[in-house]
């Protein structure tokens, strides 16, 4: 009976996600369609777009599993990279990879391009007055933003009910595949530079939602919500658990594991709680700097990776 009630429950949690995609139609977006960007550009696309171009790891990430390859005539550079893509090795070689450089991005020919906020935008001026179609997107840290931006990715491209698909898959996942902890740890992410994360980055939404308290949440931080951390601020915090970027082995040039091991053997750290219980944890590069669909990934590596077995942390790696 326990058994059947602990069904039926996952059951429901997943049906609850599924059923409002499956039970009601997406609309098809209708053109002409005037939207307002993250500059408060309006932008109008007179009908779908078949030839879209991305220069933001975003719109990367989204636009592989929204559009066939023939309608994306570029992604950036960084998205063929594996210790920054989540993508690498989904990208067709008939996509080219471009940055965003004027003369080949006007030569690339977009119906529309997907750019940052982040991105240079005088060069993006330069390219609507040359009559290329702009929309910039804000770069968000919440799952509600990140979702947001899916669904707004998905209709301007005319793909409504994929980007819908996409975060009812994300919410789905959240659901039925983390470790609900017993007693909630705390962790703070340490780079080798000497800085943590506060609430408005990637990494605390990867921290709180994998089940852990973020001890620099409310201490202020630059715009990208770096905060300086030196060894004695470390001390006194006293975390469960480090969390360091990198790709964790993952190729050659990687010094995560080298500096987790400096962290390790650090005289003036060995009475951290997180350095006496080994709960120095690598997030690789890929799942601590996203912010599309896969940042639940990025939650469900770090959750089992803290509360989980050896056999659930393989299953992640």
């Amino acid at each position: 009976m326990i058994m059947t009630r602990q069904f039926f429950h996952t059951f429901s949690l997943i049906t609850a996600f599924v059923m409002p995609f499956s039970a009601h139609a997406i609309q098809a977006t209708r053109y002409p369609l005037t939207v307002t960007d993250a500059t408060n550009h309006t932008v109008t696309l007179k009908q779908a777009p078949l030839r879209v171009s991305s220069k933001s790891m975003f719109s990367d990430q989204v636009l592989i599993e929204l559009l066939p390859a023939n309608q994306i005539t570029s992604l950036s550079r960084l998205s063929k990279d594996p210790s920054y893509s989540l993508i690498a090795n989904k990208i067709p070689s008939s996509i080219p990879l471009l940055d965003l450089n004027i003369e080949r991005t006007i030569a690339n020919k977009p119906d529309l391009l997907i750019a940052a906020n982040w991105s240079d935008q005088q060069k993006i001026e330069v390219l609507r007055q040359a009559g290329i179609t702009v929309f910039v997107f804000n770069t968000v840290y919440t799952i509600h933003d990140i979702e947001n931006n899916i669904l707004l990715l998905g209709k301007l491209v005319n793909q409504s009910e994929r980007a819908q698909q996409l975060v009812n898959e994300m919410n789905t996942k959240l659901a039925t595949k983390l470790i609900k902890p017993k007693h909630r740890l705390t962790a703070v992410e340490y780079t080798p530079w000497g800085a943590a994360s506060n609430e408005a980055s990637t990494i605390n939404t990867i921290m709180v939602r994998a089940g852990l308290t973020n001890v620099v949440a409310n201490v202020q931080g630059d715009q990208y919500g770096q905060v300086p951390l030196a060894k004695e601020q470390l001390l006194v915090l006293n975390p469960d658990v480090i969390i360091i970027p990198g790709t964790c082995d993952k190729d050659n040039t990687d010094n995560s594991n080298q500096f987790r091991q400096e962290l390790l053997a650090d005289p003036s750290l060995q009475q951290l709680t997180a350095i006496k219980n080994n709960k120095v944890i690598c997030l690789p590069q890929s799942l601590r700097s996203t912010d599309s669909q896969y940042i639940v990934d990025a939650i469900i590596y770090l959750n089992h990776h803290v509360y989980g077995d050896n056999k659930t942390k393989q299953a992640h790696e």
